[in-house]
């Protein structure tokens, strides 16, 4: 269907009546060249016309356009076009010319609706695909042919229209567990919840054929056959086991991770590198807190306060001395009782995970939690590794606080 005629050329239907009356006669001598003279006389348009309302003549303009056919509307157009040219020679020619503001506006909607239709077919597509301020932002933008492949522009175009028409789909999800973003960027301890380390599977327990009397205290209930571990003391107990790692941290003490379990090598490697910590993911040596001749040849020295080597030289009773570490935290204590047992005889206070078959007395600091969750074991090592960094931090920056009180003494001792 051709366009709706312009406003200002609706506000004009008389003169267009007129045109219309004109052109319809034009058409009927054509048409009617071997017609006889006795042929009854038709009503005239203008008298047809003259009972129509404005709405009803430009309904029926769009009506006719659309029964006529194509080639009848490319006569249409050539008529027109020779008329307003003036290449030919009519009464509608001579009405026109008598009207120069409808010829102009006549001469406007031919314009827009015949020679330029295609540029506006074209706009209309570009927008559609390429969004409604592309025209604004892009004046200068030349849409492609449909024959044509698009453009590096146009297709740039498409792509951010489309992301941004498919970027409201769907729904905002917040709150999220993402288990592996643990391994590198742990929650603090006061950023810890219930509810992660519920996602973190951390309140499942083993079978109550596996129950342990010791444990009694840490379970919630059962659940077909498994013990459910209450998570609000695992947080209680967590807390307390944070400030532990935080107090021996913040004294310079050397804090061990122990994990011998396959795929845990990654997470004691990120744990003890964020404390300034050590790490064992094979198996424990037996004997290497309890016998000095395992450990006698490995290389040691003296460091500050701030981690910094002091230079002297030990002595052989010093190089023949067992460096212990000052706190043990094992994520598997269950496979390693033979180091539980060496720590206690050495006086070394440890920090395990403690599951519903364990045996918690081995243990100086339990954190009752499913031992056998990567996710669980992931998430309480890197809350006890942000711990003690923060221990860690404290002691580095007390002592740069330390040194730089000291300054000024040396220099007036020195003058």
């Amino acid at each position: 269907m051709l366009p709706r005629i312009p406003r200002v050329l609706a506000r004009s239907f008389t003169s267009a009546r007129a045109l219309r009356v004109e052109a319809q006669k034009e058409a009927q001598q054509t048409i009617t060249e071997t017609a006889t003279s006795e042929a009854p006389k038709a009503e005239t348009p203008a008298e047809v016309e003259s009972t129509a309302s404005d709405v009803d003549f430009i309904n029926d303009i769009h009506n006719e356009a659309v029964k006529m056919t194509r080639s009848a509307e490319k006569e249409l157009d050539r008529t027109l076009h020779e008329i307003l040219t003036g290449e030919t020679t009519s009464p509608l020619t001579e009405r026109l010319s008598k009207n120069e503001t409808l010829r102009s506006e006549l001469k406007q909607f031919v314009e827009d609706y015949t020679l330029n239709l295609h540029k506006q077919k074209l706009a209309q597509e570009s927008k559609r695909t390429l969004g409604s301020q592309v025209s604004d932002t892009f004046p200068h933008l030349e849409p492609s042919l449909k024959n044509e492949p698009y453009t590096t522009q146009e297709l740039f175009l498409r792509k951010k229209f489309i992301e941004k028409q498919n970027g409201r789909i769907g729904a905002i999800v917040k709150d999220v567990y993402i288990p592996h973003r643990e391994v590198a960027a742990p929650p603090s301890v006061g950023e810890l919840s219930v509810a992660k380390l519920l996602a973190a599977g951390a309140h499942l327990g083993h079978s109550k054929s596996l129950y342990r009397s010791s444990n009694q205290k840490f379970i919630y209930g059962e659940y077909k056959g498994i013990h459910i571990i209450d998570l609000e003391q695992t947080l209680q107990y967590l807390k307390r086991a944070c400030n532990v790692a935080e107090g021996v941290a913040s004294k310079g003490g050397i804090v061990l991770f122990v994990g011998t379990r396959e795929g845990s090598e990654r997470i004691l490697e990120k744990a003890a590198t964020r404390c300034g910590g050590y790490y064992v993911s094979n198996k424990w040596v037996p004997g290497t807190l309890t016998n000095s001749t395992e450990i006698s040849k490995w290389a040691r020295m003296e460091v500050t306060m701030g981690d910094l080597p002091t230079g002297r030289e030990l002595s052989i009773t010093e190089q023949k001395t067992i460096v212990k570490p000052d706190l043990i935290v094992v994520l598997n204590p269950t496979e390693n009782r033979v180091l539980l047992q060496e720590a206690m005889q050495t006086r070394v206070p440890t920090i395990g995970i403690i599951d519903t078959d364990s045996e918690a007395s081995l243990v100086t600091y339990p954190i009752p939690a499913n031992d056998d969750s990567t996710r669980a074991v992931t998430l309480i090592a890197g809350v006890l590794s942000k711990a003690a960094q923060a221990g860690q931090q404290a002691r580095l920056r007390a002592y740069q606080q330390h040194v730089a009180s000291q300054a000024p003494v040396a220099a007036e001792t020195t003058l």
